[in-house]
């Protein structure tokens, strides 16, 4: 057969049919399928400073102008007493920590995904000390159980008394969870996750108030009163997340809900030592922490657990993200040292107790919300 001929029959062939003939070359190559990362682990560790509410203690120390009569000495009420400390919030104010979280992606597409979390706040404290050098009269104010009057115990009183008050509160905010995470698709530009886990918090205040009284007739007495409250929250943990991203940049936001249970407990503790002759002897029983509401008591309530996270990210080398954010915890139900605090006394209950009339105080199991807020700086990096 003539080849040229075939050719050119072909040629015309084509041409008739309106395009060139195509060549095994010139055919449309298949995409390569979407790399997939085979690293599935991820880890970020950040800085974080949260601002978080303190602990309401009633009036614990109190004082009275020079002049003032021994009855109405650190008397709540009465004529020029002022507030040494107390009746304000301890431990209120910002507070470093750290956070890590690690993941791992269940699938190539990084559409299922578990994740793990842990933060530690550093312990904030709160201490006050004086003595009746620096201030003459010192007290220790509660109303009396008997008359239902204000009252005070002595700690310091010119030419009678001389003595020593101090406070000291801790306080400690953790917490740790888990999560599992589903990709629901795109919305508004940025991906879009269900979240449902655990979520763990743990609270504590422990609070001690003592003070030293010495009259060289009567001997030395000093009452102390332990107030130590904590809080362990369990739930389950749902939210959504999303993220959006544009080069480099990245933005990601969280919100969630934990439902669940606080685990309150309480201890409350009292002694006082006394020095007569010489001898010292130690007796239950403080001022504000005595037989009627010393021990350890345990409440289980119920709570919610609000949380809301923004962060700002930027790749700064491959798999190496830098961010920055916000996080917001509300935590209801919260036990704090404060809330276990009855001011009202019955006298004689007082070490060595003579007995009779009403037991105050009482066991108090007085709850309220606990608000951290503040902000993050960290690292994430994906293996």
């Amino acid at each position: 057969m003539n080849t040229g001929k075939f050719k050119a029959a072909l040629m015309a062939a084509t041409a008739a049919l309106g395009g060139a003939p195509a060549l095994a070359a010139d055919l449309p190559l298949k995409a390569p399928p979407k790399p997939v990362d085979l690293n599935p682990f991820w880890a970020a560790v950040d800085y974080i400073a949260w601002n978080v509410t303190g602990d309401r203690l009633p009036p614990l120390v109190a004082t009275s102008p020079a002049g003032t009569p021994l009855a109405e000495a650190g008397v709540l009420g009465a004529s020029g007493t002022t507030i040494l400390f107390g009746d304000t919030d301890v431990n209120k104010g910002w507070r470093s920590g750290g956070r890590i979280t690690g993941g791992y992606w269940l699938d190539p597409q990084r559409s299922r995904g578990i994740e793990v979390s842990f933060f530690d706040l550093q312990n904030a404290s709160t201490g006050f000390a004086t003595d009746s050098n620096v201030t003459p009269i010192l007290a220790r104010p509660f109303t009396n159980a008997l008359t239902g009057m204000s009252d005070a115990q002595i700690a310091g009183f010119p030419g009678f008394i001389t003595g020593t008050v101090s406070v000291r509160e801790t306080s400690r905010l953790l917490g740790t969870g888990a999560l599992y995470r589903r990709d629901l698709g795109m919305w508004g530009g940025q991906h879009v996750s269900a979240l449902v886990g655990y979520r763990y918090l743990h609270s504590s205040d422990k609070l001690s108030i003592s003070d030293t009284a010495t009259n060289t007739a009567l001997g030395t007495f000093s009452p102390t009163d332990n107030f130590n409250a904590s809080s362990n929250f369990h739930g389950l943990d749902l939210g959504l997340a999303g993220e959006w991203r544009d080069g480099p940049w990245s933005l990601e936001w969280r919100g969630k809900i934990a439902l669940g249970a606080n685990l309150n407990s309480a201890d409350v503790s009292g002694f006082t030592t006394s020095i007569l002759g010489g001898v010292a002897t130690t007796a239950p029983g403080g001022l504000l922490a005595l037989s009627s509401n010393s021990g350890h008591y345990e409440q289980t309530r119920f709570a919610v657990v609000p949380e809301l996270s923004l962060k700002a990210g930027y790749e700064i080398a491959p798999r190496w993200r830098l961010f920055a954010g916000y996080d917001l915890l509300y935590w209801t139900g919260v036990q704090r040292a404060g809330g276990l605090i009855d001011t009202t006394v019955n006298p004689n209950l007082l070490p060595p107790p003579a007995g009779g009339g009403p037991n105050r105080p009482t066991p108090l199991f007085s709850t309220t919300s606990l608000l951290a807020q503040g902000f993050n700086f960290g690292l994430r990096y994906n293996y």
